[in-house]
């Protein structure tokens, strides 16, 4: 009976230590500062091929290879990127990101975002499907 517990406490304490917002977490700080360092190849292997991403100034719906060839064109659009009041929810193979992102970009004041992204699960890699931000009046 001692044993029988004692792996049952095991097998439960491995299936609860990861909290499953982690990974997605990570994904899109990855992509922050695969967009800060224009890294090219990190930033293919984070954006989902069918990628749709509208930016916080209007211009909507670029494609995965759009949205990296503008990031990769000319110095560095960013300087940094931080979040709060981030909210994830996983279901599944997908999860749903939003929250506020403060957007520094070189010379410039930084700006508010409201952040609105979507993850799929991709042979075990989060990426993104799909990004939406809107300015956050001051």
């Amino acid at each position: 009976m001692i044993k029988a517990f004692a792996l049952l406490s095991l097998l439960s304490a491995g299936a609860f230590a990861a909290d499953p917002v982690d990974p997605v977490r990570e994904a899109s700080a990855m992509w922050r500062r695969a967009v800060i360092k224009q890294d090219e190849p990190a930033l293919h292997r984070l954006l989902a091929a069918d990628l749709i991403y509208s930016h916080s100034n209007g211009k909507t719906n670029q494609s995965k290879a759009e949205y990296i060839a503008a990031v990769m064109k000319g110095p560095s659009h960013y300087e940094s990127f931080t979040d709060s009041d981030t909210t994830i929810r996983v279901y599944g193979k997908t999860a749903v990101l939003s929250g506020f992102v403060d957007v520094k970009t070189p010379g410039r004041e930084s700006y508010r975002v409201r952040t609105l992204e979507v993850y799929v699960e991709n042979k075990g890699v989060w990426q993104m499907t799909a990004h939406q931000s809107a300015r956050v009046a001051p």
